[in-house]
């Protein structure tokens, strides 16, 4: 079976094919392995299998346009290595995200990889040598063939176009299949899940690079006469101040401490340990949150999105959501002056600072803070010292975090 392969591939077509045949089974491995797309019934198992053909067949057809064949396998080399990184980033997003990556993160991703470290390395899984072993079987089969390409001489403009429009059409046949299952696929993308189920991941990334390109094309043609009817809706929906609690921290310091996946049923939460004893998990926070000199607020809501941690630190100090995809922290931040809680506290006197234990640069912290009119902001690069011992993959460990801050929390 393999000769038969190996002799499939000695020209030019068969190359194509061969490629074509390769990434298609990986990527159907790699939606069966890596991905929860909620598939139900043999008619979505089947869009399933087929949705890879039609756009990898239209990307690794552009490689005929190339007239000597020594430049056509090679170039055929060179996409498929973009289409498989492409799919493992989706892979090891997936894994940490549970989503798939977009065009706006691709273009933010230098802020926020220089915070992973060898965060990624622990993404890593055996499954993973299954999307690159097709790659060197790629090249092997192009080694093969390499001496006897010269036997073909160039192809014809119209097979390498016939081949596109073959592609365009199975397409066509694939979103109309779609479209049976899934009305309106392409207007009603709530679920970016549904886009690569049902057309593929290449296509998922195509139309996400459209629908950033429209995003900022209305952002590009926006007027100041638009905050017209955002400002008459704050003007008509103002809330007054509760009176009883309104000012009551006037002159005092003001301290938020974020912590990460943190939720409300760990308060008064008790665990038995193996010796039979039972313990509070959070008993300090217990304390705080009962006091007669505390409050605790219910109808506050997270949206976190791909936006992570930074998502909830501009929900905090800016009582603004998240983007819908993507980071504002990474999209927005450094480009805009936001009125946060420091920047609001600056003309009462108050100067403010902000500690991360880890690189200024992860989620573009550094200079997202100075448009939140923080004056101070310590991170590994000033102030903390990161071994191999003391942190993980996102920087310090949380109890020698608090032990190295209060230093400077007290000057």
């Amino acid at each position: 079976m393999f000769q038969k392969f190996k002799e499939t591939a000695r020209n030019n077509f068969g190359f194509l094919f061969s490629a074509v045949i390769l990434f298609w089974l990986k990527t159907y491995l790699a939606y069966n392995l890596e991905f929860s797309l909620g598939v139900a019934g043999i008619y979505q198992q089947f869009l399933l299998l087929i949705n890879p053909l039609a756009s990898t067949l239209f990307v690794f057809g552009l490689s005929l346009f190339f007239s000597k064949p020594k430049s056509r396998s090679r170039a055929l080399i060179f996409l498929y290595f973009l289409n498989t990184v492409l799919l493992f980033s989706n892979i090891l997003y997936y894994r940490e995200f549970s989503d798939f990556i977009t065009v706006k993160t691709i273009m933010g991703s230098s802020s926020m990889m220089n915070g992973l470290g060898p965060g990624v390395f622990k993404m890593l899984a055996w499954q993973d040598v299954l999307y690159w072993i097709d790659f060197f079987i790629l090249i092997f089969l192009y080694r093969r063939k390499k001496g006897k390409s010269e036997e073909h001489g160039p192809i014809k403009k119209r097979y390498a176009i016939g081949t596109l429009v073959i592609a365009f059409a199975l397409f066509m046949a694939n979103l109309g299949l779609a479209e049976i299952d899934r009305p309106q696929l392409l207007t009603r993308t709530f679920d970016r899940n549904y886009i690569v189920k049902y057309l593929g991941v290449n296509v998922y990334t195509i139309y996400d690079g459209v629908q950033t390109a429209k995003a900022n094309s209305v952002r590009a043609s926006a007027d100041s006469s638009d905050m017209a009817p955002v400002l008459d809706y704050i003007d008509t929906h103002f809330a007054t101040p509760n009176p009883k609690t309104f000012g009551q921290a006037k002159g005092k310091n003001v301290v938020y401490i974020h912590l990460e996946s943190m939720q409300q049923f760990l308060i008064d939460l008790e665990m038995t340990e193996e010796n039979g004893e039972t313990r509070a998990v959070t008993p300090f926070l217990n304390e705080l949150y009962h006091s007669t000199d505390s409050y605790s607020f219910s109808n506050f809501f997270h949206q976190t999105a791909q936006g992570k941690t930074s998502d909830a630190e501009l929900l905090i100090d800016n009582s603004l959501f998240g983007l819908p995809q993507g980071s504002a922290f990474t999209q927005l931040g450094s480009d805009n002056t936001f009125q946060a809680g420091p920047q609001i506290l600056k003309p009462l006197g108050y100067s403010s600072a902000v500690f991360h234990g880890n690189v200024g640069s992860f989620w573009d912290r550094d200079n997202v803070y100075k448009s939140m009119g923080y004056d101070y902001f310590f991170s590994s690069e000033t102030s903390y010292t990161l071994t191999p011992e003391n942190s993980l993959e996102y920087g310090l460990k949380d109890k020698l975090f608090f032990q190295e801050s209060a230093q400077y929390l007290e000057q």
